[in-house]
């Protein structure tokens, strides 16, 4: 696959290209020409920030209309990744300065993701033992379902990261209530972990679709087969299951954590209503007697 020199990606899309551009509305993922020689091989997915917003994108097109043919390429997904085919250091830098009005919460570095494909017309389409992609050809459907497979997958590695960090700042309490029996942290720092778990059971779910069948092989399912040994490459399943188990072992524990601190709360305000009703009893009292 070649690469890049690029020119400024905000110049057009590829000279004498008649390609339809999209007002990018609700789109899931979203494709860009980059003008310029490709380099060889080069994929790299970016999980640049939580979302991108499509409605900002100007000059993109289907993603299924996307025809590099010789240039590069990128594919934008709504939940915050791109991945970039065939596209230089440079060429990328100028790309994500494109975007960058567009990046909702972007993340101070990016996770990212490589990869290599090598072009094999006649071999087997497959991910060998090296780990390259093998395509016949450089088909729109075919970066699609590559550009899929990666970028869940860097959204995996970005949430397998936050879980792990999620478990670090749930340790302390779950000591606490262990060895104290009770928690001695205030019930924010509760409800941010319980806030962290729905954040990324919702990115994972809800955005990426982890789990889901990418839309492509209902129009292409000749292409089954190569997302089937794509996923098994990535782990996507396995690592989706894993991190679901996690995320259901934080949540049970924050949820335990969030009922001892309420009752806590609720001891507490039961305690000072029964102070209060004393107080009176004992005004009442006082009253009487002078």
């Amino acid at each position: 696959m070649p690469t890049t020199t690029a020119p400024d990606v905000r110049d057009t899309i590829s000279a004498g290209r008649a390609l339809r551009t999209v007002k990018a509305g609700s789109r899931e993922v979203l494709g860009f020409v980059l003008p310029g020689q490709m380099a060889p091989g080069r994929v790299r997915a970016l999980l640049v920030g939580s979302r991108i917003n499509m409605r900002g994108l100007t000059g993109f097109v289907e993603a299924d209309e996307l025809d590099p043919q010789g240039s590069g390429a990128a594919l934008v997904f709504r939940y915050g990744v791109v991945v970039l085919f065939g596209v230089a250091a440079d060429g990328e830098q100028r790309f994500l300065a494109r975007i960058a009005p567009d990046i909702i919460d972007p993340l101070p570095s990016p996770e990212v993701e490589t990869a290599t494909i090598e072009l094999a017309p006649a071999a087997d389409e497959q991910v060998d033992v090296h780990g390259n992609i093998k395509l016949r050809e450089l088909t729109a459907e075919r970066l699609l379902l590559t550009a899929t497979v990666l970028a869940r997958s860097v959204v995996l590695s970005r949430d397998e990261a936050r879980i792990a960090t999620v478990f670090d700042r749930i340790e302390p309490l779950v000591n606490d209530l262990q060895q104290r029996g009770q928690v001695g942290h205030p019930i924010r720092r509760v409800m941010q972990q319980i806030g962290e778990v729905l954040s990324a059971r919702h990115r994972m779910v809800g955005r990426a679709q982890i789990s889901e069948k990418p839309e492509v092989l209902w129009d292409h399912p000749e292409l089954d087969r190569l997302y089937g040994r794509l996923e098994a490459e990535y782990e996507l399943g396995d690592r989706a299951r894993v991190i679901e188990h996690k995320l259901e072992v934080i949540g049970d524990a924050a949820d335990v954590l969030l009922n001892l601190i309420q009752d806590r709360r609720s001891v507490r305000l039961e305690l000072s209503i029964i102070a209060l009703i004393m107080l009176e009893i004992a005004v009442s009292l006082f009253e009487k007697v002078i």
